[in-house]
């Protein structure tokens, strides 16, 4: 899987096994390159309009033959970058680079580096997009309630200044 491979691969197993718990996630190829930068793909779901996870993804990997041998550290930077510029919580490397690696070969690697960074090889994909989904879940309903105290707060700071021009005008 080189390349495009190792993308349409991670596609392929996105759409066949994960759309159907999934149906309404966005999980497309990040095209948009407007801000000189540009990931492979971007994962965004929601619930009830409220968006609870955002990942951007790199998926990397080299010909056997390839002269200059490249490290996952490498794209570290550029794909913290991409994150922040595509509104993503999370970046994720995909990543078939150094095979031999023992650190990148026992799992899902968390990059201390960077804030919410992971790097994983192609058969974790799945279960880091569940892992990531399953902890992000469980604040939807912690935002609800943030969002129902600051309507409360606004809706009495409204009725404060109703009633002081209330005040005002009738005494």
């Amino acid at each position: 899987m080189i390349g495009e491979t190792l993308e349409q691969h991670c596609s392929n197993v996105f759409n066949g096994q994960m759309r159907p718990m999934f149906p309404n996630a966005y999980f497309e190829k990040d095209n948009d390159a407007s801000g000189g930068t540009k990931g492979d793909f971007i994962f965004r779901d929601s619930v009830d309009g409220t968006e609870y996870i955002s990942i951007m993804f790199e998926m990397k990997n080299e010909a056997d033959t390839t002269a200059t041998k490249h490290k996952n550290e490498d794209f570290f930077k550029k794909l913290d970058e991409d994150r922040r510029k595509k509104g993503c919580e999370y970046a994720v490397l995909v990543s078939m680079l150094e095979p031999e690696n023992e650190l990148y070969n026992q799992g899902i690697v968390a990059v201390h580096q960077y804030e919410k960074m992971f790097v994983v090889r192609p058969q974790l994909f799945t279960t880091l997009i569940m892992l990531l989904v399953n902890a992000n879940k469980k604040s939807i309903s912690l935002q609800h309630e943030l969002a129902i105290a600051r309507n409360q707060s606004i809706d009495v700071t409204h009725f404060e200044s109703k009633f002081s021009e209330f005040k005002e005008k009738f005494f």
